[in-house]
Parts: structure tokens; sequence; C-alpha cells
């Protein structure tokens, strides 16, 4: 659903609204945060940073934030920290020289087949997938707030359609995509926390990364958290008598099994240097995404996974010059490249806005493997209805994208959440987005 408010907007509606003092320093308008998105829709929202020293790779410029926020008030909106790791699993660091992710002593595969032929590895082939798993709200009645008390009213609706939307239904229903498809490595984005009580809320309504790996057990498909991105961490005041906290993340899952088939190593996060910007009167509320990658060894064949969630508002600029960062910075690597994740660009609309991130992609050398293995199917992946109860799919625009850059056979691409069977026992998409899943040969010779 086309959507042109985002969570930024709900931080500077909060300020705006109360008069209270942001925890980021600068000035904005609320007319930014109602910018139009061309067609893009943008409940992916503008995130602001959360000043996280574990995320920081300069241990000076997080002790200088935290004097700057310090003595700042928070009584209304607060963005808090995001250090905690997501069903036992830390962000590791950005580059592991000698032990894969498991922690095992790492083995360099790409030197000759012997250890893939040794093993008898004769499937070269990967399952890779991308699905952005939705928080459950547009945010609307937020943004539509034109006092302190509608915006308070406006943080308990959003509260409550957010449970509505059962984001551990939905996860089940998502896990049961995953437990068919048994995809290698998965990017997910919008993998978020809910929570409630008094400031830093800490009580957990909702997890959907703990309900889908919850889920995934429960089928016998075991899938961890290999690496987290974290993205906004926002917090407000309710008519409930306690704050709601949202926590956006995006993940890299990797299927684990007896044989670990795929061999991981050189897991790497980090921040886009560039992030949007919204000014208001109270302050200038910086954006946060970001991504993820790791490098994976099939039958002694590597390449490198990687997932993102770029920037979805106007000015267009930031989202192509995050992608710009994302090829020079994930893809600099001699490695074949997977990108796998929610672009935020319409790779079906040459006339759309976004389009030009699309466009950059490809001229980077990187293919569309949709548009290899279906060029006349449209592959609609965005968006379904807020509430996400709407009987007739409403998916329009191909957003959440698997790009290839080296010599990879599409072997099979397809959506999965997008046909009505999917839906929940009590009839809601697993998302408003559909996923996708690859079947990819990898480059390179066969071991016999």
């Amino acid at each position: 659903m086309p959507k042109s408010n985002t969570l930024v907007a709900l931080l500077a509606t909060g300020v705006l609204l109360t008069g209270s003092s942001a925890a980021v320093g600068g000035t904005a308008t609320a007319a930014s945060a109602h910018a139009d998105m061309g067609g893009v829709p943008s409940r992916e929202a503008i995130r602001p940073a959360s000043p996280d020293p574990a995320v920081s790779r300069n241990k000076n410029t997080s002790r200088n934030r935290q004097r700057q926020h310090k003595g700042q008030s928070q009584k209304v909106l607060r963005v808090v920290n995001l250090n905690e790791s997501v069903s036992g699993t830390q962000n590791r660091s950005s580059r592991q020289s000698s032990e894969d992710v498991h922690g095992r002593q790492r083995v360099d595969y790409r030197k000759g087949e012997s250890a893939a032929a040794a093993n008898g590895c004769t499937d070269p082939d990967v399952r890779v997938m991308t699905q952005n798993m939705y928080v459950g709200s547009d945010f609307q009645a937020i943004f539509s707030a034109k006092t302190p008390a509608e915006f308070v009213a406006a943080v308990t609706l959003t509260y409550q359609n957010i449970l509505a939307s059962d984001p551990n239904e939905r996860a089940a229903a998502v896990a049961r995509e995953v437990a068919r498809d048994k995809p290698d490595l998965v990017g997910l984005q919008e993998a978020d926390i809910l929570r409630t009580g008094s400031p830093p809320a800490t009580n957990v309504k909702s997890d959907q990364l703990n309900a889908l790996l919850a889920a995934l057990n429960r089928l016998g498909q075991h899938y961890e958290a290999v690496a987290i991105v974290p993205e906004l961490d926002a917090e407000a005041p309710s008519t409930l008598g306690f704050d709601v906290r949202i926590s956006e993340r995006s993940v890299i899952l990797a299927r684990v099994d007896a044989l670990r088939r795929v061999k991981l190593s050189n897991l790497q996060v980090q921040t886009y240097a560039i992030q949007q910007v919204l000014q208001s009167p109270v302050g200038s509320i910086a954006s946060r995404a970001g991504w993820a990658s790791v490098d994976a060894t099939v039958c002694s064949r590597t390449f490198r996974f990687v997932t993102t969630h770029l920037e979805p508002t106007p000015p267009f600029t930031i989202q192509r010059a995050q992608a710009q960062e994302l090829v020079a910075s994930a893809a600099n690597t001699k490695l074949p490249v997977v990108f796998a994740g929610d672009f935020n660009t319409t790779a079906d609309d040459p006339q759309n806005p976004t389009f030009p991130t699309y466009q950059f992609l490809l001229n980077s050398g990187f293919a569309d493997a949709w548009s290899k293995e279906h060029p006349s199917e449209p592959g609609a992946t965005c968006c379904q209805a807020p509430d996400l109860r709407n009987p007739v799919s409403t998916l329009r625009l191909r957003i959440d994208l698997v790009l290839l850059r080296g010599d990879f056979d599409v072997k099979d691409i397809h959506l999965v959440g997008e046909e009505e069977s999917d839906r929940t026992p009590s009839g809601l998409w697993p998302s408003d987005h559909a996923g996708v899943v690859a079947k990819l040969k990898l480059p390179g010779k066969t071991s016999t």
C-alpha cells in the first residue's frame, strides 16, 4: 500500500505536538514528513539513527554522542539504544579472519575442489530468500494527529493495530513459506520488536524474529540469525498508562542442518554513511539503514550474500547514494555476489522516480534474477492493505529483489505469501510484502 509517512515522521510529529526536545540536534518540518513517495510504499520508515555504541566504529564518536544527548528531554518520544542480541545471536565483528560465524576454524574452500570432492559434494545449488515481515501498521493515525492529545491517542491506536495484525500468527505463516522452500540463506527486513512499559520499555509484546525461529523449530526446520542490522528504536507514551516502543531490524538467517552444507565466514554489518535527514523546528532527525553480508561456501564455491533495506522516501538521491555505497562496500569483492532485500526501487516502472536506483544496480554489473527467469511476468511484491485483511491481493509493485553479479544460473525464482491460501487461519496476509525465493546454481566447476 502506498504510504507517504514514516517512523521518522512519527518522531518529528511527537516532538512538534508536545514541544519537547528530540534526542537529536537540528531543525524540521512536518510537511517534509508527508512527502510523496512517487508511488513507492513507504512503510519502510525514515529511521532516526539510534545512538548505539555497539554499532559505532569510533568510541570517541560514541562518547561525543552520549554527551550531546545528555540532559535532553525525552518525555514524549525517545530514540533508545538497540544493544541486545536476538535469540542469543550477537552481531559479530565486521571481519573474521580465522573463524567462520559458527566459531569453528575457517577453511579456505576456494583453494580447489578437493574438500568438496572428498565429501561427495555434487550439488552446487543454493536457495536464497528475501522477506519483509511488516510491523503491522501504516502509522496513519499518528501522522494525522494535530494535537498532543490526538498524538498520544494515535500511539494507542497504532499499538492496538499492531497487536490486531497478530505478528506471531503471521510469523508462523512466514515460517511455513520458509519450511516449504528450505532456503539456505534468508534476508529479512522489519523483523521488529514491540515493547511496552516505563522508559525504556522492556516488556516484549511481540518479537517477529523470535516468533519466526520458534515456528520454524516446531516445523522441524532450524535456522539461526547470523547477522542483525539495528535500525530505528523509538518509544512514545500512550493513553494506556505505558510507553510503546518499536525496534526495527534487518536480519540474515542461515539454515542449520546436520551436515552444515553451507559454510559461512566473513560476517559484515555496516550502517550507510549517507542517511535521510528530516529537518524540523526542533531538530534534525537522521535515518538509519545499512546492510549485512556473509560469505557462503557450497561445494567449494564461495559467494557473498547481502541483505539491505534502502531508504524509501524523497529525495531519492539519498536512496541512490545508499545503493552506490552498497555496491562500493558490500560488493567490494572478487567473489560472486547475491543481493537479496527490499530495495524500495520499482523494477517494473521506468517512469517511477525510484527507477534510476534500479538502473544503477543493473549498470553496476548486477542482473535481476526475476527478469532472467520471468521476463514477461510482473512479479509484484508490494503491497497489501495496512490491516492485511483485504480479501483480494493488492500487490502491484516489484521492489523486493534478488540481484546477481557473477555467472549464476537461475534455476527457479518464485514469490511466496502472495496466494490466498498463504493467509493465516484468521484471514491475515503473512505480510504486506510477498517474499521472493530463488534457486541458483553457483558459478564454477562441478565437483565429482
